[in-house]
């Protein structure tokens, strides 16, 4: 599931900070589990209230866990992505320890076992969000160990909607390197990626072709159609994204962009 008379740079692999459009639930907070359970809730209870407005039950449940010395890549990971959830709910001001501290989790899973497919794929996601508060340096520099967990996740599953955004996301992002950018990209990589809109593209419209609700990855197809001067296919997403109801606050920001977009074309 991330939305100036300078140009804008984009991170390499900022990202939405929502499970890319899988749930569409408000964000009302429920109840915390009762703490006279004798024994922490299962992960069958806990993966229910991902992706609806029980989203801080889950997280609460998890922290029982924790709490009760369980610190397994089950439980790491689902940390990640719970909290992944939660920051789409924040205002941006807010998102950044949120999003650093869903990161850590995802960072100890990936240690805990180096090929869990959602471990890969959650501190991928977390790193992605994270570069939207880093200097261009530092995203460089991060966009190399994010592509190999994004290798590796594809590796495993290569049809999974959100990796097929992140990856457009990340050449998106090449394709959109100034010349000074490009240079210290050099720094970082034996041989500097090189990628261009249309490839970033067919990315997200694949993505699109399985869940085409997806206010981030419609606002993505539309940039690449700018980019590439395409005004019709822009405004046909950008329109699509504009008809569909935000669901959280990242979501409303998203609408605002495309809006703002819409009104150059």
């Amino acid at each position: 599931m991330n939305r100036n008379k300078q140009r804008r740079i984009e991170p390499l692999v900022m990202l939405d900070s929502r499970d890319y459009g899988s749930w569409r639930n408000s964000s009302t907070p429920s109840a915390s589990p009762s703490t006279h359970n004798k024994s922490p809730p299962s992960f069958d209870e806990i993966d229910k209230t991902f992706g609806t407005k029980n989203r801080d039950q889950g997280y609460e449940m998890l922290k029982a866990r924790l709490d009760k010395g369980d610190r397994s890549v089950e439980v790491l990971w689902r940390m990640a992505q719970v909290i992944h959830e939660r920051s789409a709910c924040m205002p941006k001001a807010q998102r950044k320890g949120t999003i650093n501290d869903g990161l850590k989790f995802a960072e100890e899973a990936v240690q805990k076992d180096p090929n869990h497919f959602k471990a890969l794929k959650w501190n991928a996601v977390l790193i992605g969000q994270a570069t939207e508060y880093m200097a261009t340096k530092e995203k460089l520099e991060c966009s190399k160990k994010f592509k190999d967990l994004l290798d590796k996740s594809l590796a495993k599953d290569s049809k999974d909607t959100a990796l097929l955004h992140l990856r457009g996301r990340y050449k998106y992002s090449v394709a959109s390197l100034g010349w000074m950018e490009k240079k210290l990209a050099a720094t970082f990589y034996q041989q500097p990626p090189s990628h261009s809109y249309e490839e970033a593209n067919e990315d997200f419209l694949a993505a699109y072709k399985v869940n085409p609700k997806w206010m981030e990855n419609l606002l993505f197809i539309s940039k690449c159609y700018v980019a590439l001067k395409d005004k019709p296919n822009a405004r046909k997403y950008l329109t699509e994204l504009c008809d569909i109801e935000p669901y959280s606050d990242i979501e409303e920001e998203f609408l605002a962009d495309a809006k703002a977009m819409l009104s150059k074309l």
